[in-house]
Parts: C-alpha cells; structure tokens; sequence
C-alpha cells in the first residue's frame, strides 16, 4: 500500500507551490535567506534564530546541472557535487537563487571543492564550517563550537540580529519537535502494515527542508495522527529491504521506484545527506552553542567521511536491520564517492555473517544505467523472497 496523504495534503502542496514567491517578499522585507548544503551538519537552530530563514539545497537526479558543472570541475566530482555548483551556474532554480549566504560543511572532498567554486564566483557569500574528520576525546566538540560561534557571528552580521539564549532555545524546541515527528512517523515501519512508503518519507523530509518549519511541524503533527488513525493499512509481505548509502537527493528518486515497481518494499533508510537526521534531539543544556555542536557531532551516528565512522555505521544499521525485520539491504552511491565506495566491500562481508544479502548500486544522474538497474533489482528482490520463504 502507498499512503499518499502528505503528497496530497492541500496545505502542504499550496505551502510547497508559493514558497519562492514567500521568499521573494521575505527578502524584500529584509530577511535574509541562508542555504546549506546537507549532511545534517549544518545547525538549522541557529539559522532560524538569527531571524534568517534556512534552506538546504538538496536538489539532484536531473543530469542537466550536473552535466552543466562540468565546464567548472572535472567528472571525478561527484554528481551530486557537481548538481549543486551546476544549479548555482544555471539560475533556474527559485530556491538557490533566493539565498543570500551559503553555508558549506567541510565533509567529503567534493562537498569542499563545490565550496571553493561556489567562493570563487563570489556569489553568494560562502562560509565554510569546518567538520572534525575524527572524534576521539571530546575536545572535537569544543573546535566545533568555537566553529559554530563565528558562523554565529556570521549570522548576526548579515542578519542585524542578536541570537539570544531565548531564541535559539525556541528555535532547538521546534527543530526537536520536528524530529520527533519525524521519528515517530519513521516506527510505524517497523511493523508489517504499510502506512507509508518509504518514496514519501523521503519527499516528505525533502519538503522539511524548504518549507517553513513551523508549518511544516504543524502539518508533521495533521499527518502523523492522520497515520496512527488510518484504517487503510494493509498487511505487505513483500520483501523488506534496508536502503543505504551517501545520497538521496530531492529528485534523485529511480532507485526507490524501481524497487516499488519490482515489488520490494524499502522500510527504513540509512542515508547522510538528503534525509533528515531525526533520532536523536539537541539536549539543551546552561551551554547552547556546545549543546548544538555535541547534538550535530557526536550525538549521531557519523557518516563515512569520518575516520572510524564504519564500526559505528554497521552496529546503526545492524539494529535497524533487527526492529524494522530487514530481509536486505540496496546500498546506493553515487560515482566517485570514494568514502563509500571504500566501504561497500565491508558491509557487504560483515552483512552476509548475519545472512543479510546487500545489493551494490553506483550511479550517475544520466539515464543510460536504469535498464540495467531494474534487472539487477528485480533479480535481487526475487533472491531475497526466496531465502525468506
């Protein structure tokens, strides 16, 4: 069963349709529009209480920005690494032409080289946060919030604003609140009624990004009780499968519809940019800035381009393997991300000791691999319902 309530939730689509223009009128009325690029690294707390309004650029999937970015780097950049300086070249999109700062995490070495191309055309103004690779002993946490400290500054300067205690405590209240939600929504899966596909949990968090997360609480709150009310779930014994990897960009959607049209059903993700970060929440305590600086680093499970972040990543997904009753696992990169890449061969060795086939797939955002996809799918989804019967 698909459960498209949110999709077609008329309040959220209408949201979704007038925001460029809602953010047209903010900035002609002085707010400031900060994007960022993802990762959940980036704490959208301290955006929103500087009185700016965040955004996370997360679109990706077309092949024209990143074909285009290849007049600026080479094809060793990865696709989504190249959609996201080929958006800023092309100007079409209302969301990354509405941002008067960018704020860059510092992660993988494509993520910095978009950095530094974004910086050299000059337009907007780039801050790059700094990401400690590894943390061993806590004193990480403190080079962080120093880091967070002047992008705080930053914030302040464009904004005019002071970001007080009292706001960024609001601002930690609502983003926990969306969390939670989010969570919340995210266990219904565990259990073998389908009330939402994993297609629009992930539009769904694609969405928490642009839209005004007051609203988007406020309507987090309309569609998880409209979920736990729900008579329409139906029993799915479909193969319950674990999607995995660097990437799910808002666009970028094949691998979840080929698995749906093959008969699959994705229950829970393990992906570090483009969904979400939502299970674990910012423990606002006397020291703000270091609260946050704990709750983005070392609160969370680390994605790969951290140093050890593997051991941490497999006992992550081991359990989610456990509560959501996983039969497999797709993992999903993106060319040329080399963190991952490294990395598949471990998983796919430590998986199979506990009987868990994992499916490798590495893509660009080019169209030439969806045949090929598709066979290697529906082959492995045919495996995986045949070691479970």
């Amino acid at each position: 069963m698909n459960n498209e309530c949110f999709i077609f939730n008329e309040r959220l689509d209408t949201h979704l349709r007038n925001r460029p223009s809602e953010l047209e009128e903010a900035k002609r009325n002085g707010v400031k529009i900060v994007g960022f690029f993802p990762g959940n690294y980036v704490p959208e707390e301290l955006i929103y209480a500087s009185g700016a309004v965040p955004l996370c650029l997360i679109h990706g999937g077309n092949p024209k920005p990143a074909e285009t970015a290849l007049s600026s780097v080479p094809r060793v950049i990865c696709p989504f690494a190249r959609a996201l300086i080929g958006e800023m070249m092309l100007k079409e999109n209302p969301f990354y032409s509405a941002v008067d700062m960018v704020v860059a995490p510092i992660t993988c070495q494509h993520l910095r080289k978009t950095a530094e191309i974004w910086e050299y055309r000059g337009e907007p103004e780039v801050f790059k946060l700094g990401i400690p690779h590894q943390v061993y002993d806590g004193l990480e946490v403190n080079d962080f919030a120093e880091r967070l400290d002047a992008l705080k500054d930053k914030l302040q300067a464009l904004t005019g604003n002071k970001v007080t205690d009292a706001k960024l405590t609001d601002a930690v209240k609502l983003y926990n609140r969306m969390r939670q939600l989010l969570r919340k929504i995210s266990l219904m899966r565990t259990s073998n009624t389908s009330v939402i596909s994993s297609m629009d949990f992930i539009k769904l968090n694609h969405v928490s990004f642009y839209a005004d997360p007051v609203f988007m609480t406020e309507v987090l709150e309309e569609i998880y009780g409209e979920l736990a009310e729900s008579n329409t779930a139906s029993d799915n014994d479909a193969p319950r499968l674990l999607l995995a990897g660097p990437n799910i960009a808002m666009g970028d959607y094949r691998v979840p519809e080929l698995v749906e049209a093959a008969g699959g059903n994705i229950v829970i993700e393990e992906i570090c940019e483009g969904v979400r970060y939502y299970w674990n929440e910012i423990e606002a305590g006397d020291d703000l800035m270091k609260s946050l600086a704990k709750g983005y680093l070392t609160d969370r499970v680390p994605c790969a381009f951290m140093s050890s972040s593997a051991g941490k990543r497999l006992e992550f997904m081991t359990k989610l393997i456990s509560d959501f009753h996983v039969s497999g696992v797709i993992w999903y990169e993106l060319l040329d991300c080399e963190v991952y890449d490294s990395e598949a061969y471990f998983f796919t060795q430590k998986l199979s000791e506990q009987n868990i086939p994992m499916l490798i797939l590495e893509a660009d955002y080019g169209t030439a691999d969806i045949g090929q996809f598709k066979t290697r799918i529906e082959a492995f989804i045919e495996m995986v319902k045949e070691e479970v019967e």
